[in-house]
């Protein structure tokens, strides 16, 4: 029988306890060249025994957006275990608690029982061991099918059968792309199963194609003194490079040398010895070599200079594999990546409703500049807003790293009532944990941001613009963004959002700090459509005034008439009236309330100037559009 075209099929699916059939038009046929499957099939039974699980859950069947986004998912895997599938990465990007991660289990169960695909081996990638510790007790697979494949002896304990004896293999991304790196998949033997490339790949999360590549001229100076007795020609190389790099100002682009052809040693001798700090710096020397970089200075730190690139993280042999990402549909690296390349395929996507999520934002700097300088007042904040309801549970998003990763202790202290109630968690491991779906209340204390350069190097891996060309400022706007609401998805949906029944998601309060240069207040309707947004009011607290409330005025009517210029603490004090530099110090620029304001309205102290004023203290801005007013 010759294989029908996917654009002219249709598939009727029933739905269980009797619900009509629901017909889906342009699915790909669920097994082989059969357009209505059999229970000999994959397809059919994995959506019957899906359908039926999600029907219990929910009392009720799905709704036919999601049924016909698990049916395009299911379609998806079936097709790669029948070698049917295209070489390409497919995305499904379906909201967190509609059924993906179930459609896998379904899926991976009916395989294991289908005689007719004895032979079909699965990989599945995760981003966390957690993740996979919960995924292999909910398969309940029996040992000799599966193995995990880990940098923790632990977890890889879970079963004593060999990789590649296993016909399920679950590891972690890190492993992929550090097996990977600079080799083909297909290439990969640990990943194989009794020889052969496992047909059926699963990425669980986010999977970003391009990596950026980064080393600036601190991190070289840091390894001049470990490695000029051992390797001399090493360390004269990277005091040229840190010349070099200074030299250019931080603009354009740099050839980079072929670090071991100029200096005889290869990266497995310069990381000997080396400790982690140092051996990931020594990394990035040598994966820039003969790399046109791109140059950049620090946007708080004008004499050091970065050399920056993007590589391949994971190879294009990985593909056909099925991508499950809530973020997906508000990510712009997608987009890009799929319009560069056509490589990405978009499965059918289904969105929830947030009706009963309400969002309240509170416009403050909250960055890890902004808790190191004002963190007790922000830990206030949060610690006020906790005890408005003394017998409820919460969970808190915080920057990790920032006081000495005093952010917990900090808010517990001004708790009134039992913190145990209080849970805690980091930004970098928002993702992928159910362990918080029951809490109703959540805070986000700051948000997930990374340098510009980052969102810079990201828009030009993805869009395929070089090094030596201008990339599009609203295109590097448009990837932040993207990035920041990829943040807010994730964050949020570790709590009770992430609940619900159909359609609808879980009865939710969220709180926000964040500055109004974000623009979050916009963003936050795109990533939950039908949410309520609305203002999380700050502490009361008196208006400035003097020296500091005329400062913070002329600061704000500084950067209206230049949005992106810089603002020297001289050309300030000189627009005050004031003479004396350490009474300016004093009572203006290290006062807590200038301070404050400076953070509500995003603006970051920064060492900029030119001339006899190079390395002078500034004031800059990293908004969009203009300032609106000064408080």
């Amino acid at each position: 029988m010759e294989k029908a075209s996917a654009l002219a099929i249709t598939v009727t699916c029933a739905l269980p306890h009797g619900s009509a059939p629901m017909v889906l038009t342009g699915i790909e046929p669920l097994h082989g060249d059969c357009i209505s499957c059999g229970l000999d099939g994959l397809g059919d039974p994995t959506i019957s025994s899906l359908f039926d699980e999600l029907a219990q859950r929910e009392e009720m069947p799905p709704q036919q957006d999601v049924a016909k986004a698990l049916n395009g998912l299911v379609a998806k895997m079936a097709a790669m275990a029948d070698g049917t599938a295209p070489s390409s990465f497919f995305l499904s990007s379906l909201d967190p608690g509609v059924g993906k991660t179930t459609a896998l289990i379904h899926f991976v169960r009916q395989l294991m029982r289908s005689h007719q695909h004895t032979d079909v081996a699965v990989l599945l990638c995760f981003a966390r061991r957690e993740e996979i510790v919960r995924l292999v007790k909910d398969m309940k697979l029996k040992e000799a099918d599966f193995a995990v494949l880990t940098s923790d002896d632990e977890t890889n304990q879970m079963s004593s059968t060999a990789p590649n004896e296993a016909r399920v293999l679950f590891t972690t991304h890190a492993m992929i792309t550090s097996r990977c790196r600079g080799r083909r998949f297909n290439d990969a033997e640990v990943f194989h199963f009794r020889n052969e490339v496992r047909a059926v790949r699963i990425w669980d999360e986010a999977l970003l194609q391009g990596e950026v590549i980064s080393l600036n001229t601190d991190q070289l100076a840091s390894l001049r003194d470990p490695l000029r007795l051992s390797y001399p020609k090493l360390a004269e190389l990277i005091e040229e490079l840190e010349r070099q790099l200074e030299a250019s100002g931080g603009q354009g682009t740099y050839t980079w040398p072929d670090v071991e052809d100029a200096t005889g040693v290869s990266l497995l001798g310069a990381k000997r010895g080396q400790g982690q700090h140092h051996a990931s710096h020594l990394d990035a020397l040598y994966a820039l070599s003969e790399r046109s970089v791109l140059l950049r200075k620090s946007h708080n730190a004008s004499s050091v200079v970065t050399a920056l690139d993007s590589r391949d993280a994971v190879p294009d042999d990985l593909a056909p594999v099925v991508i499950l990402d809530a973020s997906g549909r508000v990510r712009a690296t997608y987009e890009q990546w799929g319009k560069t390349t056509g490589k990405l395929v978009r499965l059918p996507s289904a969105v929830r409703s947030y009706s009963n999520l309400t969002v309240r934002i509170m416009h403050k700097g909250s960055g890890k500049t902004a808790w190191t300088q004002n963190g007790n007042s922000l830990a206030r904040e949060v610690a006020q807003l906790i005890n408005s309801k003394p017998t409820e549970e919460w969970l808190v998003i915080y920057h990790k790293g920032v006081n000495g990763g005093a952010i917990p202790d900090q808010i517990r202290g001004l708790l009134s009532t039992n913190t145990d109630r209080v849970r805690f968690l980091n930004w970098g491991k928002h993702q992928g944990t159910n362990e918080f779906r029951h809490i109703e209340n959540v805070i986000l204390a700051g948000m997930n941001n990374h340098p510009e350069t980052d969102y810079e190097m990201k828009a030009r891996y993805y869009s395929g613009i070089s090094n030596d060309q201008l990339v599009p400022k609203a295109l590097v706007q448009e990837i932040e963004a993207g990035e920041l609401k990829h943040h807010i998805l994730q964050a949020l949906c570790r709590s009770s959002v992430r609940q619900g029944k159909g359609s609808d998601c879980g009865k939710c309060n969220a709180y926000i700090i964040a500055p109004k240069r974000s623009g979050i207040s916009a963003l936050v309707p795109e990533v939950f459509p039908g949410c309520t947004v609305s203002t999380w009011k700050p502490t009361q607290k008196k208006a400035p005034t003097g020296w500091v409330a005329q400062a913070a005025a002329k600061v704000a009517n500084y950067f209206r008439e230049n949005p992106e210029g810089v603002y020297l603490y001289k050309d300030l004090r000189d627009d005050l009236g004031i003479t004396d530099a350490s009474n300016f110090n004093k009572r203006v620029r290290r006062h807590d309330t200038f301070k404050a304001i400076l953070h509500d309205l995003g603006f970051e102290e920064v060492i900029s100037g030119k001339g006899r004023n190079y390395n002078a203290l500034a004031i800059t801005w990293k908004g969009i559009g203009l300032i609106e007013g000064s408080s």
